[in-house]
């Protein structure tokens, strides 16, 4: 990747769901990769994706309801509303 993009942290109680279901989403198929050649590196990232998936689950917020991100950075990661995502009321 040739640009600089800016690390941000998500947490309650603006917790950007959506992210976390796709890094869920990813490391679950990373499993799915790795379990021919490394079943207990595997395990790892399946257990991984199951708590970062029940993060997602617990906590929905969308990312790009977060207030604390730069506007620039959003359409780097910016879809409609993510995984069942709502705002908060505050």
């Amino acid at each position: 990747m040739d640009m600089n993009m800016s690390l941000y942290t998500v947490h309650v109680p603006k917790a950007a769901s959506d992210v976390a279901s796709d890094m869920a989403a990813a490391l679950a198929a990373s499993s799915i990769a790795f379990r021919p050649s490394d079943p207990q590196y595997a395990d790892k990232l399946l257990s991984a994706a199951t708590r970062v998936f029940g993060y997602a689950d617990t906590y929905r917020w969308a990312y790009s309801y977060n207030a604390n991100i730069r506007s620039g950075d959003r359409p780097f990661y910016c879809h409609f509303v993510g995984y069942q995502a709502k705002p908060l009321t505050t």
